[in-house]
């Protein structure tokens, strides 16, 4: 593997610049921004980025060197892959780094939503102490449908396994998947069966509003809905509705429509009428994209990516 400069165009765990520099690589840490990196993108062999902002084609011209980008994470849409793919560059991820992370959030967040805690911990500081109101329900035996059978589909049907819950799995892309932990099914299926639907696709143009009005009305049952994996396949409009009419009982939602690419949400002064409305719901759980977001998921982004970046031949 030839040597060269790499920047870090977003932080990662001190140990990736060191095994990188251990391989040969020259690393480069500086915080730079979009227009500083046109001017010097002719210096680097490799990118890597978490989303910072996007590799497009402009940049991807300029980066006249440019051996391979190394995204921090699974998601991709900030990375033109296609065009750089033209130009030989290499387009790597880590999603097996936060498979983990993802896979326990989900289940505390359903946990969560079904024992009541996030609601019960707020009364019981003010003083209530309510039992009967917050009678919940249990996993246990519950059907489980899952969107998507990546590597955060198949982290959260193992872990399921030890809560005695059914499983199901429906991945458009791809068949023969059914193992120990899961059973394939087509979508027809899973809306028929599934009482709580996690969702673990990735976000492509024809993913955006994925989860609509039709696609929840499909469903037998009313649901309890996860999403952890990018906030425009979901509808929040759509989402609402199916909140006040009962058809989703409840949602656990790590990423929103509204985060730009730095996955960042609007700050509330920004927030249209839907967002304040799914804000005032009891019965949905917020997070600011922190599903795959452990200690221990930093290193394994970077074991991940460095053993990647060995096999890649350029």
């Amino acid at each position: 593997m030839p040597h060269g400069k790499i920047l870090f165009i977003d932080k990662a765990h001190p140990s990736f610049k060191e095994k990188l520099q251990n391989m040969g690589f020259e690393c480069d840490e500086q915080n730079i921004n979009y227009q500083q990196l046109l001017e010097t993108a002719s210096q680097y062999v490799g990118y890597i980025i978490r989303s910072k902002f996007a590799i497009d084609k402009l940049l991807l011209d300029a980066s006249t060197n440019l051996k391979f980008i190394a995204r921090i994470g699974a998601g991709m849409e900030n990375i033109d892959i296609q065009y750089a793919e033209t130009k030989g560059v290499h387009c790597i991820n880590s999603p097996e780094g936060n498979a983990d992370a993802v896979g326990e959030f989900v289940i505390g967040g359903i946990l969560a939503l079904f024992r009541h805690i996030l609601q019960a911990d707020i009364q019981v500081r003010n003083g209530q102490w309510l039992r009967e109101e917050n009678r919940g329900m249990e996993l246990n035996k519950k059907t489980i449908g899952i969107v998507g059978y990546g590597n955060m589909g198949k982290s959260l049907a193992k872990k399921l396994s030890g809560f005695g819950c059914r499983v199901l799995a429906y991945d458009k892309y791809k068949t023969k998947f059914s193992d120990n932990f899961v059973q394939e099914v087509n979508l027809r299926t899973l809306q028929q069966e599934a009482e709580i639907v996690s969702i673990h696709i990735n976000y492509l143009p024809e993913n955006h509003y994925y989860i609509n009005e039709k696609w929840i009305n499909n469903f037998e049952h009313n649901i309890f809905l996860a999403n952890t994996s990018r906030g425009k396949v979901l509808n929040i409009k759509d989402l609402n509705s199916a909140l006040l009419s009962g058809k989703i009982r409840g949602a656990v939602l790590d990423v929103l429509e509204y985060e730009n690419i730095r996955l960042q949400n609007k700050p509330k002064e920004e927030w249209n009428e839907d967002m304040i409305t799914l804000a005032k719901n009891k019965n949905v759980i917020l997070s600011p994209h922190i599903a795959g977001q452990t200690t221990e998921s930093l290193e394994k982004h970077v074991n991940v990516l460095i053993n990647k970046i060995l096999t890649l031949n350029f």
